[in-house]
């Protein structure tokens, strides 16, 4: 298996660069990895990092005293790699080694690893090729390294798919684990607006003692902060050591620093593809700060997951809205496909639907079903004398009174076709049908609208059928409409302007036409 084959952790590099032979385990895996010095010092392939404890077990390991070799059960190494620290000499092919183990668990990592440090006589000797102190610098490096490590991925699991209610704790939570490893005064992520002529500091981090700046550090242009601008853009970085030291074009941007007593300062630039969103950055206000590989090498990782992650935001934010104007486009399709385009009340299509659904409810909870057929009496003559314009008016008109008869669920007032209409009244016995029926009739009557063309009466008047039935599982809507239907037709047969009810012998139904 080959190096790049292997998820290696973020602090590889430093490992294997190290001269002291280093292993390192976490708990909860079983892999073993070892660097360039640790299988050097086994002979083992150094293409081949990854370790398994047999590889171990075949190690000849002696005691100081040569006497014999350990066995399974006292053999430091493999005591080492299950969590005992150990600090003891041993034998390793007969070189002298000084093995020690330190377990590293912190309360906000994944779970606990073991570095292990081997290191030869030539270490341990008067004259060492490195100091020991040097060595112990490199541990607590690497030993840093592991920790942040641990902690970026929690945090990068964190954010994969974060809710927007938790973003803003889990980027201050990222800030804060940079401001600490990077032993910085602030840090903070500041978001371009779409143009990247204006920046705003959206999250920050202080350590206790160190004033906020974000309140004011709003809606910035980039004319303000000139140099700073043209270097995020350009470098992706931007890195002071000393802010009295920045050149005389910077000169904006120090009396901004100066503001906020800001001595050093790191910024690394956030891209979502490829485009320049935003940067995270922190700051020293105590002291000044000359930032090394691994303060940048951890605002990068840092900077590139929150630009992942807002970017993920925006990503989802874009498709909700995009769902929710096809949601309201669907809706308002919906809406025209059971509209009459002339009366804006139901249609035919959406009254059959809803006759089916209503017949059904009021069957299964053993309840009456109402069904009102209204017509125009004389609508032909109507629009002879007046007009189309004026019939379509008309039409208008009665289909805002039958609309505002509609006040229970499931009701339903429909354009069944030409200057027809129909009711549909769930829960409604005989009854209640005729008691709406001649509300509507005397609510028209009301309006008075002139019909000059009648034979009835100088105004318009509608007759009406109805039928009320206790549905069933046989029950069929066409029966119900026959029916209704047919009281319309007695309705209109027996001088107009009347309200019939259904009876026994309305079987089937006619059509009168004016």
């Amino acid at each position: 298996m080959t190096t790049d084959a292997i998820a290696l952790p973020h602090f590889w590099n430093l490992l294997d660069a190290l001269p002291v032979a280093i292993l390192y385990k976490e708990h909860a895996r079983s892999r073993i990895l070892a660097n360039k010095a640790a299988l050097l010092l086994f002979q083992l392939p150094p293409e081949q990092p990854l370790l398994s404890l047999k590889d171990l077990q075949q190690l000849p390991l002696y005691g100081p005293d040569r006497k014999g070799r350990y066995d399974l059960l006292h053999n430091p190494l493999l005591l080492a790699l299950s969590g005992s620290e150990l600090e003891q000499t041993v034998i390793l092919q007969q070189n002298q080694l000084l093995l020690s183990s330190k377990m590293v668990s912190l309360s906000y990592t994944l779970h606990s690893s073991v570095l292990i440090s081997l290191q030869p006589a030539s270490v341990l000797a008067p004259a060492p090729q490195m100091s020991a102190v040097a060595v112990h610098a490199d541990i607590a490096e690497l030993e840093e390294a592991l920790a942040f490590d641990k902690l970026i991925s929690l945090i990068s699991t964190e954010l994969i798919n974060v809710q927007d209610d938790k973003l803003d704790q889990h980027i201050e939570d990222a800030l804060a684990a940079v401001g600490e490893f990077c032993h910085a005064d602030r840090s903070y992520v500041f978001q371009f607006n779409d143009e990247i002529n204006e920046m705003s500091n959206t999250h920050e981090w202080v350590r206790d003692g160190i004033t906020s700046a974000k309140a004011q550090l709003q809606q910035i242009p980039q004319q303000a902060l000139p140099y700073f601008y043209e270097k995020i853009q350009q470098d992706l970085v931007f890195a002071v050591d000393k802010v009295a030291e920045l050149p005389a074009e910077a000169s904006a941007e120090k009396q901004e620093f100066d503001a906020e007593d800001i001595q050093s300062v790191l910024c690394c630039a956030m891209l979502a593809d490829d485009k320049l969103i935003g940067f995270v950055g922190c700051d020293m206000v105590s002291r000044q700060r000359h930032w090394i590989n691994n303060d940048l090498r951890r605002l990068k990782l840092v900077g590139e997951m929150l630009a992942n992650t807002l970017q993920n935001v925006r990503y989802r934010h874009s498709l909700q809205a995009i769902q929710l104007q096809l949601q309201q486009a669907n809706a308002q399709l919906q809406q025209q496909a059971n509209q009459d385009g002339l009366t804006g009340i139901a249609n035919r299509r959406h009254f059959d639907t809803t006759l089916q659904q209503e017949l059904q409810r009021c069957s299964r909870y053993h309840l009456p079903l109402g069904l009102l057929m209204l017509d125009i009496d004389y609508f032909k003559a109507y629009n002879d004398y007046y007009g189309h314009q004026k019939g379509d008016t008309v039409l208008q008109q009665v289909s805002r009174l039958l609309q505002q008869q509609i006040k229970r669920e499931g009701e339903l007032a429909a354009r069944y076709g030409g200057e027809e209409f129909a009711i549909i009244l769930p829960a409604a016995d005989a009854n209640a049908c005729n008691h709406i029926a001649s509300g509507i009739q005397q609510q028209l009557q009301k309006l008075a609208i002139p019909h000059q063309g009648s034979d009835i009466k100088p105004i318009l008047t509608l007759s009406i059928g109805y039928c009320s039935i206790m549905p069933d599982k046989n029950s069929s809507a066409s029966e119900l409409i026959q029916r209704a239907d047919a009281a319309l037709y007695r309705a209109k047969n027996t001088g107009r302007n009347a309200i019939v009810a259904s009876s026994t012998a309305d079987i089937t139904s006619s059509l009168i036409t004016d």
